[in-house]
């Protein structure tokens, strides 16, 4: 009989290590109970990561788009050996001409397709700033998040479990040894809250985070449902003081890929937020839909470049004033070329789908 490996399973039932799988009854066979918890494990591993659009997308559209958090599919950047990115943006008004802001977004990618940097520029009292985020990587997670705001830099510290889920969080205030922003070196660095998190896997389709404060005390739980292929169908969040809730809940087309996306910022209100997606014929996204309730407010339409299928423009319309916010990208590679992507029609004559 071929001997089980159960050291991580032997780490995993030490405290230190915040999981816990319950509603497994003591009295079954050690070997069965390793087995039943290499299957959750499993699954939960698989159900976390929801890689089904696969590496053909630039982006990782099971991720916040534009957040600051990295959204770019990393497979597809590595593959394709690019370096940077630069969207320079414009806007229009209703019969009025496209106009430059001049105002930019820049990412840049180390080798493995890992975001390293993200720029942003805007104007703050008439005058252009920039907000700039960098991330470390360990073992292929964040562990180092870095923004800065307009007091200097603050980080995010991340520690993880054997499954890759955080289990501490550090918020910290870094002394730049530079006064400029756009150039940082940790000169020191003050710790100022440390959270942490624990799990809970009751089943296939059920599992638990359970949030905790600098003091230890439980704060928040979210509960994740899925369905019986594994998908998240829903993340339920309760606070514990005050018991405001909020759900989450997703449905997925024929292809694996998100559909539709309901946010309940606050249950208790009965206000609802949806997001709608549509995808091209080899799974690239389309546009984004925005409704409050059922009143649609914005669109997000997103072009591509037909000759390298790489995103060429971000088109951003908000619904009852026709303002239009336009982004258009451009791509540096490793091998040292430039690409300039292309539109076939010009972004004067495009009309987002269901606008007037």
């Amino acid at each position: 009989m071929k001997r089980l490996n159960t050291s991580i399973f032997k780490q995993l039932l030490v405290n230190k290590i915040s999981i816990k799988l319950v509603n497994i009854p003591k009295q079954i066979n050690i070997i069965v109970r390793l087995r039943i918890m290499k299957q959750l494990l499993s699954f939960i591993i698989i159900a976390s990561c929801l890689t089904t659009i696969g590496n053909a997308q630039i982006l990782g559209i099971n991720k916040p788009l534009f957040s600051d958090l990295p959204f770019f599919n990393s497979s597809f950047i590595k593959t394709n050996n690019i370096k940077s990115i630069t969207g320079s943006i414009s806007s229009k008004k209703v019969r009025d001409i496209i106009r430059s802001n001049g105002l930019d977004y820049y990412y840049e990618f180390n080798k493995n397709g890992k975001l390293k940097n993200q720029l942003s520029t805007h104007f703050s009292k008439g005058i252009k700033d920039s907000t700039i985020v960098s991330y470390e990587y360990k073992n292929n997670n964040i562990s180092i998040k870095r923004k800065s705001d307009s007091y200097g830099y603050y980080s995010y510290h991340y520690k993880y479990n054997e499954i890759n889920k955080v289990v501490t969080q550090t918020y910290c205030r870094d002394e730049n040894k530079f006064n400029a922003k756009n150039k940082f070196e940790l000169k020191k660095e003050y710790i100022i809250v440390k959270d942490s998190f624990s799990y809970k896997i009751f089943n296939k389709k059920q599992t638990k985070k359970i949030f905790y404060n600098g003091y230890g005390k439980k704060f928040k739980e979210q509960t994740n449902y899925y369905n019986e292929h594994g998908y998240l169908i829903e993340e339920y969040t309760k606070f514990i003081i005050g018991n405001n809730k909020k759900k989450l809940t997703y449905e997925y087309d024929e292809n694996g890929r998100l559909f539709k996306k309901h946010i309940f910022s606050n249950i208790a209100q009965d206000k609802k937020t949806t997001e709608v997606y549509s995808y091209d014929e080899i799974g690239n996204v389309l546009d984004i839909k925005y409704f409050n309730n059922e009143n649609h407010t914005s669109t997000k339409q997103f072009l591509y470049d037909k000759k390298t299928m790489l995103l060429s423009a971000l088109i951003i319309q908000d619904i009852a004033t026709e303002f239009i916010r336009i982004i258009k990208y451009n791509y540096t590679f490793f091998d040292g070329s430039i690409n300039f992507t292309e539109e076939n029609n010009s972004l004067d004559s495009v009309l987002i789908p269901g606008t007037k």
